[in-house]
């Protein structure tokens, strides 16, 4: 009968999946909430985009968070940081005050509206050596002149 036991292999399937399905679940919420994390950087990236393009269409900078970011995600507008700021270059890529540009002979200053969003996002699960709390960026940067 013990060695009967032993050799019968009935069951062998049910005790090799116990030891691997809290692995494949762990893996599968990994992936979930990596697949959030971009899916929120990609959101992040697409809001800022069309906050230069607002702007650039004439839309005013103090609207940009009702205007734009409520209409993207109108529940968590309070998560987002919004910094826009005028920027302007010469030929060679240094930056000047917009207001006293001087470039060079044959040089014209080039005029840019940057828009840089921030929000914090927090995983399903604390992992070790990630965060509780990350922080997402969003910088779009567009030539108005």
């Amino acid at each position: 009968m013990i060695i009967r036991f032993f050799k019968n292999i009935d069951g062998t399937a049910a005790v090799e999946f116990s030891f691997v399905a809290p692995l494949l679940i762990l893996l599968i919420v990994g992936l979930v909430d990596i697949g959030n994390y971009v899916r929120e950087r990609m959101k992040l990236e697409q809001i800022s985009r069309a906050a230069v393009d607002y702007v650039l269409q004439g839309g005013a900078e103090a609207n940009i968070t009702a205007d734009i970011i409520a209409h993207y995600d109108e529940q968590n507008v309070q998560l987002y940081s919004l910094t826009t700021d005028r920027v302007c270059t010469c030929s060679d890529g240094v930056s000047q005050d917009c207001g006293a540009v001087s470039c060079g002979q044959n040089d014209h200053s080039r005029q840019y509206i940057e828009v840089s969003l921030q929000r914090t996002y927090s995983p399903l699960f604390t992992y070790p050596g990630i965060p509780n709390e990350l922080t997402l960026t969003g910088n779009a940067r567009m030539r108005f002149d």
